[in-house]
């Protein structure tokens, strides 16, 4: 009787084998659950960033526009924000390049013959090159902004006479990145 109460003990004490390869099953399929939760997350942080940058560039030019007296020649009527215009001498349109690795932001426009860059260092300094498009690269986002500025704009079926409107669009060049990063910002201003 001893004997049989000792392997009766014994068998109750352990794991078998299939115990042990079904809880290895749900912890392995639980980490993966996990692994795809993370991931998920790091491309929503990194989408959140580039709109969030996209958004600043639209303001940026947004109050860049209209700084300008409405009779200025800087901000006449015209441009698209479905195709690059250029009125006379006046682009409207541009491309932004913010690099992670040097700092360094440049806006490049491009004009007869080549192009023409700011390019604002890290460090402070601000340098105009024309003729010179601006050094991209890994770890270079680059941004497109177009902008319409409209005179007597219609809105919401009347006729703002006086005023004008102006409207940017910036998108991010990186076909990687779903859904695609856009920000549209407008501004009427009599």
């Amino acid at each position: 009787m001893e004997m049989s109460q000792f392997s009766r003990n014994t068998r109750r004490a352990g794991f078998s084998l299939l115990e042990v390869v079904i809880a290895i099953t749900v912890l392995a399929v639980g980490l993966s659950a996990l692994a795809g939760l993370i991931a998920q997350c790091l491309a929503g942080t990194n989408w959140a960033r580039y709109t969030a940058l996209a958004t600043t560039l639209t303001s940026e030019k947004l109050e860049d526009l209209n700084r300008w007296d409405q009779n200025d020649s800087h901000v006449a009527a015209g441009g698209s924000l479905t195709a690059d215009t250029t009125v006379g001498t006046l682009n409207y349109y541009d491309d932004i390049d913010l690099s992670n690795t040097s700092g360094q932001v440049s806006e490049t426009v491009a004009v007869t013959g080549g192009y023409s860059s700011v390019i604002h260092y890290a460090t402070g300094v601000v340098n105009s090159n024309s003729n010179t498009s601006a050094t991209s690269g890994s770890g270079t986002l680059t941004f497109h902004r177009r902008w319409l500025v409209e005179s007597n704009p219609v809105v919401n079926g009347i006729t703002l006479t006086g005023s004008r409107r102006v409207t940017v669009e910036v998108t991010l060049n990186n076909t990687n990145i779903r859904p695609a990063v856009t920000s549209q910002l407008s501004l009427v201003r009599p």
